[in-house]
């Protein structure tokens, strides 16, 4: 009793560990889902907040450089109204920045020597001092030639109006600054001046520094080359771009954000650097192509993932612990029962089909499995009298079909060399059926000096195949006795076994006879594969024929033979479809190409040699496959 309690116990146990796992299972997978939604929303909630922080400040970037921008245009058409007065020119820089409180200052830079009055440098140039108070001074000179800055050259060379990369302007305004810059031209269309409005980047700074778009983040902004403008470490403004303060790093995101931030592109990326990984959300200004990014820890997005991750592990936890409470004695309950089929399914395993099984009052899966159980009973009994008599008829069958081989293999030659008191004639052959019995034939023999051999393949398989390749070879016997006219005895053979074909099966052939005495050879073929010629040279081809019908399809059919010399030291290689049609396991058939390059490179074996290689061959390029077709080779050689 003990014994069986233990037994009861386990099978409770096990049932309620896999409970407990498959319950395990779906709590992990919906509190996975649930978290990956979760910090899902998390992030495109950030995600969307930054951007949108990004944008109110790339708004107010643009606006200020597009009322640079307009009043540099509105300024630019003063210009030529005082080119005869140079000096006045000053009034005119002075004047723009007045009405443009943001404009640091201005210049208005001439190509070298436009006034002979003023020698090769003039740009009056008007800039605010520490003090906010408007200042004017000729910009050129021989240390600060403007006319290699990249605030004059590039508009020069573009022919339109310009933001410069930043720079600290040394020299000039001794400040870290931007310049807009709009060309000049005259009525003839040539360029004599630069007109500029240079922007501190002081109130830039201030301006992306007020962005505060989470607790710990902090924020950057680069130029178009990927420059620092706006950075918490100072000594990187200017000094370093993206690609030198990061080189090294491995980060499949940097490759992404650089490449968006050359090509003006807003986004996000998540960055790995030391261990820790970062949120950067990025946004290009509009006018300038600038950047300005938001760079955020991830622990601070996923705070509220980890608190509600840690929340959902304690409920699970008392979940699971309820549900094996609840659950453990209602399993063993349902599956004491079970027990009292183990002792019945013990009786039936040694061979007691017929043992009382115990009795079951409830209508529910145990009653099913009780009527199972009789049901196996009765089926069981039933197999074991059908298997003895399928077992009798198989062996009973197997025995037939091993005499039915030996019959077969007992009615074609296989005593090789068949011929051994010639001299003039080497001849071997080999068939290898498919199946216990096949459809390949080969017969040979010698009268008045001349060799009459075929070589065919029935179609089909099996025992059907096999009765038609006995008649075929037992007809050619009686028929070539009489005839030494190949297409004759074709013919003759096509006539007999037309004749009451109901199945249609038919048969390919090739049929020859070799005068031993002149080496001329007459053959007819019937639908078969062009037996193969090689020469004592090497030289392998396949003999030239009319390829007539297969025999028994049609009765009266007009076979044409024909004639070849042969001659001596020379092969005549015979092959049934088995050998060129083998497969491999890739389904690849081994080839006529194949075989004849084989042919070729062993040319100089004999005919038992060269069977017994080719048989090989085909073997191994069919690395284990199946065999699916009967395989028949015959070779002679002509001495």
């Amino acid at each position: 009793m003990k014994r069986k309690k233990k037994n009861k116990e386990s099978i409770s146990g096990r049932l309620m560990v896999r409970v407990l796992i498959v319950s395990a299972i779906i709590f992990t997978l919906t509190f996975g889902f649930f978290l990956r939604m979760s910090a899902n929303k998390m992030r495109e909630e950030a995600a969307e907040h930054a951007h949108s922080e990004l944008s109110n400040t790339i708004h107010q970037i643009d606006a200020i450089l597009h009322s640079v921008e307009i009043a540099v245009e509105n300024t630019a058409w003063m210009v030529p109204y005082r080119l005869d007065s140079p000096d006045y020119l000053y009034g005119i820089t002075e004047r723009l920045l007045q009405n443009n409180e943001f404009i640091y200052g201005s210049a208005v830079a001439f190509e070298p020597n436009y006034f002979s009055s003023q020698g090769y440098y003039f740009s009056p140039y008007s800039y605010r001092d520490d003090n906010g108070e408007i200042k004017s001074k000729q910009l050129g000179t021989d240390t600060y030639d403007y006319h290699y800055m990249d605030w004059y050259q590039i508009p020069k060379l573009l022919n339109k109006p310009y933001w410069s990369e930043p720079y600290y302007d040394d020299g000039g305004g001794e400040k870290m600054m931007t310049t807009y810059s709009k060309p000049l031209y005259d009525s003839d269309g040539k360029l004599y001046a630069i007109i500029t409005a240079d922007l501190s980047l002081e109130w830039l700074t201030d301006l992306v520094g007020q962005i505060q778009a989470f607790e710990t983040s902090y924020n950057l902004m680069v130029s178009r080359n990927a420059s620092f403008i706006v950075h918490p470490d100072h000594d990187l403004i200017l000094n370093e771009t993206i690609f030198s303060s990061t080189y090294g790093d491995k980060d499949e995101s940097l490759v992404k954000l650089q490449d968006d931030i050359i090509n003006g592109r807003a986004g996000e990326v998540l960055r790995t650097k030391k261990d820790d990984k970062f949120f950067v959300f990025y946004s290009p200004v509009e006018t300038t192509q600038w950047t300005v990014a938001i760079v955020c820890p991830r622990s601070e997005l996923y705070m509220q993932v980890r608190v509600l991750r840690a929340m959902l592990i304690i409920l699970g936890v008392i979940a699971l612990l309820l549900m094996i409470v609840l659950n453990y004695n209602g399993i063993r309950k349902v599956v004491a029962p079970i027990e009292k089929f183990s002792d019945v399914a013990k009786k039936i395993a040694k061979g007691d089909f017929t043992a009382e099984l115990p009795q079951i009052r409830s209508n529910d899966e145990l009653r099913e499995l009780h009527d199972s159980f009789g049901y196996l009973q009765q089926s069981l009994v039933q197999y074991m009298e059908e298997l003895k008599t399928t077992t009798a008829n198989k062996e009973r069958i197997e025995s037939e079909l091993r005499i039915a081989h030996a019959i077969q293999m007992g009615m074609i030659p296989k005593l090789f060399p068949p011929f051994p008191e010639r001299d003039d004639l080497e001849l071997s052959a080999k068939l290898v059926p498919a199946k216990e019995v096949g459809g390949d034939l080969y017969d040979f023999f010698i009268e008045n000096e001349k060799l009459y051999f075929i070589i065919g393949d029935v179609s089909g398989k099996g025992i059907p195949a096999s009765l038609v390749m006995a008649v075929t070879c037992r007809l050619f016997r009686s028929i070539a006795s009489h005839s030494d006219n190949p297409e004759e005895i074709m013919a003759s053979l096509n006539d007999s076994l037309a004749d009451g074909n109901e199945s249609n099966m038919f048969c390919t052939a090739f049929l020859g006879i070799l005068d031993l005495k002149s080496g001329q050879l007459k053959y007819c073929n019937a639908g078969h594969n062009a037996p193969l010629v090689i020469e004592n040279s090497g030289k392998v081809y396949p003999v030239d024929v009319v390829p007539n019908l297969p025999l028994g399809l049609f009765g009266g059919y007009p076979y044409q033979g024909q004639e070849m010399a042969f001659c001596k030291q020379n092969m005549l290689y015979m092959f049934t479809d088995g050998v060129s049609e083998a497969e491999n396991n890739s389904k690849q058939l081994f080839g006529d190409e194949r075989l004849i390059a084989l042919l070729n490179f062993k040319s100089a074996m004999e005919p038992n040699e060269l069977i017994n290689y080719t048989f090989a061959e085909v073997q191994h390029h069919a690395d284990g496959a199946e065999q699916s077709d009967d395989i028949t080779i015959m070779c002679l050689k002509y001495c």
